[in-house]
């Protein structure tokens, strides 16, 4: 038996040696890993010139020093004066990051096919979304195509593009359209009586239903809305992701994985800087499905130069 122990001994420390070896060469290796702090000598991060952050130069500073002290590299914020000149400079790499709209990233996407959205906010009331839909006066019983039916403006997702985008590949019947040039117009139409029911939008919430019309609009005027007749919906569109924050695909995987550490930090670590930066949605951030963006290729054909998809009551 004590003849044994030098031996078992040996092995004992031989595992070890292997084991010290193997923990060396993990060390060794991850040491001679890129860091995108050795190969990114600034980040560049795009956004509209209308963005809350980007208005007011005391904003944009302190969102400008918040990234660069949490990814330790020198940042800059340009700003763009419309959502398609952020699609021209993200396309073309003269920004590493951008804040895109819903349409504004899958319009980046379809040019160039070299962005890759890597979180998209929450809202306050937990939707990562919205839908139009077709809501109509519960006492209506005519069909769609003989129904007087209200919209905002032709710019509006929401309220034009996407119905549109359903009554052209048959999804949805043509109704008599009325522009009313504004939610609010919208209401008072229908209020008034002079429509039947109107285009809007309500939140997606994951595991909902997606059928409350008390959340029309996000709850905005909802005492109009519930002071007038009932409705029901009668339409829905599939759910539109919020718009999200991307990265170009040149850019390292680990200065993707440092910002996306940073967002999803930002509710607790800074909620304050999450106001500045995220002034529609509140609520965080998630990791987007990829295949999220994919079916609202039809709606960037025409992007107008104000394009504001990442507000849709607009």
């Amino acid at each position: 038996m004590l003849g044994m122990k030098p031996a078992a001994a040996f092995y004992g420390m031989f595992r070890m040696l292997c084991w010290a070896g193997l923990g060396a060469g993990a060390i060794m290796a991850s040491g001679a890993r890129a860091d995108y702090r050795e190969t990114v000598p600034v980040l560049r991060i795009g956004m509209v010139e209308a963005h809350v952050a980007a208005v007011s130069p005391p904003k944009l500073e302190a969102v400008r020093s918040a990234f660069a002290s949490a990814l330790r590299i020198p940042v800059e914020i340009i700003r763009m004066g419309s959502y398609a000149a952020l699609i021209d400079a993200h396309a073309s790499g003269r920004v590493g990051y951008a804040i895109h709209s819903t349409r504004s990233f899958a319009a980046t996407d379809a040019v160039c096919g070299c962005v890759r959205a890597f979180r998209s906010p929450v809202a306050a009331d937990g939707s990562t979304g919205f839908r139009s839909v077709l809501v109509v006066r519960d006492s209506v019983t005519r069909q769609i195509s003989d129904l007087r039916v209200a919209y905002s403006r032709e710019e509006s997702v929401s309220g034009w593009q996407l119905p549109q985008q359903a009554i052209q590949t048959g999804g949805l019947e043509a109704p008599h359209l009325v522009r009313a040039g504004s939610v609010r117009s919208v209401i008072e139409l229908y209020r008034a009586g002079e429509v039947d029911g109107f285009f809007g939008w309500i939140p997606d919430r994951p595991g909902d239903a997606g059928s409350d019309v008390t959340a029309l609009f996000g709850g905005w005027n909802l005492v109009e809305i519930e002071a007038s007749d009932s409705l029901r919906m009668v339409w829905s569109s599939q759910r539109i992701p919020y718009g999200p924050h991307a990265v170009h695909r040149t850019l390292p995987d680990d200065l993707a994985e440092a910002l996306g550490a940073f967002l999803d930090q930002m509710p607790i670590s800074a909620p304050g800087l999450l106001d500045i930066f995220e002034p529609v949605h509140g609520g965080g951030y998630t990791v987007p499905d990829p295949e999220d963006y994919r079916h609202i290729r039809g709606l960037v054909e025409a992007l107008p130069a104000d394009d504001a998809a990442a507000l849709p009551a607009q």
